[in-house]
């Protein structure tokens, strides 16, 4: 599959650090919701428009792998890759890295269509198939 690539930049606030100043484990699945969200829009789809038409996009699977902490103030990069797409199910994989381009974590996700109403897996929309596909 061609990999569908973005770059997204974001910075730490204050509210998303721990008592030692690093940024809270939770805050990654924050920034990588925040980077898919922006991939599809970049692609044309509003996710509040995909779920008033009765589609859903839960996340399935999530690992990540910390390298290196980030602290507040600090901006990073998150490199997103369309992985890998197949009937209802999509994957993403994730790489943070600092401005200098170490790598500080990387991650993936699976994520599957649901039909709102029926609450069971279905198929990609057609009208989503381009965006995901070669």
């Amino acid at each position: 599959m061609c990999k569908k690539k973005a770059t997204f930049k974001f910075k730490v606030h204050y509210h998303q650090v721990d008592q030692m100043g690093i940024m809270h484990h939770a805050q990654y699945v924050y920034f990588l919701e925040q980077a898919r969200i922006q991939w599809l829009e970049n692609h044309g789809v509003r996710y509040a428009a995909l779920e008033k038409k009765g589609v859903l996009l839960p996340v399935v699977s999530l690992s990540i792998d910390y390298k290196r902490p980030l602290h507040f103030d600090d901006s990073f990069f998150c490199h997103l890759s369309l992985e890998k797409f197949k009937g209802s199910l999509v994957e993403f994989s994730y790489q943070i890295e600092d401005k200098e381009s170490n790598i500080l974590s990387t991650a993936k996700t699976s994520l599957v269509f649901v039909n709102a109403t029926t609450r069971r897996a279905m198929k990609c929309p057609e009208e989503l198939m381009a965006i995901f596909s070669d």
